[in-house]
C-alpha cells in the first residue's frame, strides 16, 4: 500500500500542470446546461490523449463514457464528473475569468472535470495494479437539466455494468486537503413550485369591490412556514422558500392575478410527497376562505441524493488510508441543496462526497454559485487521489 500511494502520488504531480491547464480552459470557456458542446469535444480530446481508453461520446446528447480495463479481473467502478455552467456573471479578477458574458463555472464544474482526467492518467498509468475496469462518466447538464439521468437512460451504467459509482463535489465550508462523507441522504430532493392567486382586481380606493390578491398572497407565504413546523417531525429536515412574487402593473390597482414562486428541498420522497399535500391544501384554503381561488403546480426536480453506507464506508476507508491525519471527516448533517448524481445512485449503489477547496482566507470561501467562486486548484491533487484509489481498491470491497 505505502508503495502503491507513491506511486499514484509521483503520477498526480506528473500531470498536475496539464490538468491545471485544462480546468483554466474550461473556465474561460464555459457553457450552460444543454450546451456543453465544445466542452464535450475538449473532454474527448484529452481523453483520446491517454492510452488504453476507449471512449464513447453522445451518451445523453452530451455526455462521454470512457472505459480502462485493468490487467485483471475485477468489479466494474464508475467515477463521474459534471460539465455545465451556470447563468451567472464572473467577477474573481482571475487571469483566466470567463470570456462569456453572463456564464461562468460558478460551481467548481470546470474543477470536477479536470480532477477526473487527472485520475484516467494516473489509473491509465497503473493498468498492471488494476483489478476490473473504470468507467470515466463526464455527465451534461447538472444544473437543472437532469443530465445524469438522460445518461442513464442512454446505458452509461450498462455494457458493462457498473458494481459501484463515486462522485466528488468542491466543497468551500471545507478545508482544503479534506474529503467529507455521510452515510444515507447526503443532498435534499428538489422541487419547483408555482403558486397563481386569482380573484376580482379592483381599483385601489374601492377594495371592497373585489378581491385583493396580494393580500391573499401575503397570508399564505406566511401560512406556509407551518408546513416545516407544524406538518413535518422536527427531527425531518425541510426548506420550504418562497423566492418570486409577481403581481400588479399601477400602484392603484389590485391585480386580478398574483404568481408565487418557490423550491421544496426534502430528505425523503416520502416527506416531500407529503409536504406538496400540505402546500396544497393550505393555499387552496386561504384563497377560498378571501373569496379567490388558486392553483398550485409543482414540478419535482431530482430526488434525494442517498449514499449507500457499504460504498461509503468504503470512501471513508480509502480517505483514511490515503489522506493526511484528520483529512478525513464525516459529516454530521445533509445539505439541502440538490445534485442529480441522485439518478446514478438510483441505479447502483455509490457515494457520493464533499472535497474541501476552502484556504483559510478570511471572511471564508466564497460560496457555490457566488460570482467570486473559483475552483481551489490546490485541491486538486487530494481529488485525483481520491478517484484513483477508489479504483485501484474496489476490488477489496466489491
Amino acid at each position: 500500500m505505502t508503495d502503491l500511494k507513491a506511486r499514484v502520488a509521483r503520477a498526480t504531480a506528473s500531470v498536475l500542470p496539464d490538468v491545471v491547464r485544462f480546468r483554466r480552459e474550461r473556465h474561460a470557456h464555459p457553457e450552460l446546461t444543454w450546451q456543453e458542446h465544445e466542452t464535450a469535444k475538449a473532454v474527448e480530446a484529452e481523453l483520446r490523449k491517454i492510452p488504453g481508453l476507449s471512449v464513447k461520446t453522445g451518451i445523453g446528447r452530451h455526455g462521454l463514457v470512457a472505459l480502462l480495463e485493468g490487467d485483471l479481473p475485477g468489479p466494474t467502478v464508475a467515477l463521474r464528473a459534471d460539465m455545465d455552467a451556470l447563468p451567472v456573471e464572473e467577477k474573481t479578477g482571475v487571469p483566466y475569468t470567463s470570456c462569456k458574458p453572463g456564464v461562468m463555472h460558478a460551481c467548481g464544474h470546470d474543477g470536477h472535470m479536470a480532477t477526473l482526467l487527472g485520475a484516467a492518467h494516473v489509473l491509465a498509468g497503473l493498468r498492471g495494479e488494476l483489478r476490473g475496469r473504470v468507467k470515466l462518466i463526464f455527465q451534461p447538464a447538472e444544473e437543472g437539466g437532469r443530465g445524469g439521468e438522460e445518461m442513464c437512460k442512454d446505458g452509461a451504467l450498462e455494457a458493462p455494468n457498473v458494481d459501484a459509482i463515486f462522485a466528488l463535489h468542491g466543497w468551500p465550508e471545507l478545508p482544503c486537503g479534506t474529503v467529507g462523507f455521510r452515510s444515507g441522504p447526503i443532498m435534499a430532493s428538489t422541487t419547483d413550485l408555482k403558486i397563481t392567486v386569482r380573484g376580482r382586481g379592483c381599483h385601489a380606493a374601492m377594495p371592497h369591490l373585489g378581491t385583493d390578491q396580494v393580500l391573499i398572497a401575503a397570508r399564505i407565504i406566511e401560512a406556509l412556514q407551518m408546513v416545516s413546523s407544524r406538518h413535518v417531525a422536527p427531527t425531518e429536515p425541510v426548506a420550504l422558500s418562497i423566492t418570486k412574487m409577481h403581481g400588479g402593473t399601477a400602484v392603484n390597482v389590485i391585480p386580478s392575478s398574483v404568481e408565487l414562486g418557490g423550491t421544496l428541498r426534502t430528505l425523503s420522497v416520502a416527506t416531500r410527497d407529503n409536504c406538496m399535500a400540505k402546500i396544497k391544501t393550505i393555499v387552496t384554503g386561504i384563497a377560498s376562505m378571501h373569496g379567490a381561488e388558486a392553483e398550485v403546480l409543482f414540478a419535482p426536480n431530482y430526488p434525494p441524493t442517498v449514499n449507500d453506507e457499504n460504498a461509503t464506508s468504503f470512501v471513508e476507508a480509502v480517505a483514511l488510508a490515503v489522506l493526511p491525519e484528520g483529512a478525513a471527516r464525516r459529516m454530521g448533517a445533509a445539505s439541502m441543496g440538490g445534485e442529480d448524481f441522485a439518478f446514478f445512485l438510483e441505479k447502483v449503489p455509490g457515494s457520493y462526497f464533499f472535497l474541501g477547496v476552502d484556504d483559510g482566507r478570511a471572511g471564508g470561501y466564497p460560496s457555490l454559485h457566488h460570482p467570486g467562486y473559483d475552483f481551489n486548484e490546490a485541491a486538486l491533487p487530494t481529488g485525483i487521489q481520491m478517484f484513483a484509489h477508489l479504483a485501484l481498491a474496489a476490488a477489496d470491497r466489491y
